[in-house]
């Protein structure tokens, strides 16, 4: 997604296809697994890729059980943080990771394989801006240029409509409210409803988690989500 000169950028199915396959991998450390694990270090350097383009997730040195007592599922920092470009806002303020800061890691990625542009430093943008990536999509955003965002190596070739919702949720990621971003099994529901047509995900899907509730409501989730953009 970050091609040198001459070099060929991998097409949207592919880039869905990650996207998918990584967003399951961390809903299952948040939601599945036992104990639930906190990544703190998502970024696209840990987003293994194998022969098939499976994406697998590495790099756990920064990685911490979530506190089964804690209802917030929460658990200190201690002057570690993740990659520069990637860690939430929050952290910085509170020293406390939650689950939701992941979240908004992995809603960096997204953007990254969205706009293909590199989370620190934004080259489409004007030289004036000085932001990093999500500070960028916010400022397009706000004034309704959005769709500006997107790889030009991926408009007009009949995937615009998955390419604006598959956005859509990667701004949700990174709202700068922590509670009123998605969690990791939303983010990975979403996501398999935009791809669903090119059959990725495999039968050993992930169970509902008892704390996400009622998946009848999904849809729901989905439009208010998408209203509140």
């Amino acid at each position: 997604i970050h091609p040198a000169a001459g070099d060929c950028t991998l097409d949207w199915p592919l880039r869905l296809k990650i996207a998918i396959g990584a967003a399951k991998g961390l809903a299952w450390l948040h939601h599945s697994c036992n104990p639930r694990i906190i990544h703190r270090n998502i970024s696209s350097k840990c987003i293994l890729l194998d022969a098939d383009f499976e994406p697998k997730i590495s790099d756990f040195g920064l990685a911490r059980l979530m506190n089964p007592l804690d209802t917030h599922l929460s658990t200190f920092v201690n002057g570690e943080f993740g990659d520069f470009g990637y860690v939430a806002p929050e952290y910085t303020k509170t020293l406390v990771a939650t689950p939701k800061g992941d979240v908004f890691s992995f809603g960096t990625i997204l953007l990254e394989l969205v706009t293909g542009e590199r989370p620190a430093h934004v080259a489409k943008a004007p030289e004036t801006f000085k932001g990093n990536l999500v500070e960028w999509i916010a400022e397009l955003s706000s004034n309704s240029q959005l769709h500006d965002a997107i790889d030009e190596s991926l408009v007009d070739k009949g995937d615009d409509n998955e390419l604006f919702q598959f956005l859509k949720v990667a701004c949700n990621c990174v709202t700068l409210v922590p509670k009123e971003r998605p969690t990791m099994f939303e983010v990975y529901q979403f996501l398999r409803a935009i791809g669903g047509k090119y059959n990725f995900a495999s039968e050993d899907e992930i169970l509902v988690p008892e704390d996400i509730g009622n998946t009848d409501n999904m849809v729901e989730l989905i439009v208010a989500r998408e209203g509140n953009n």
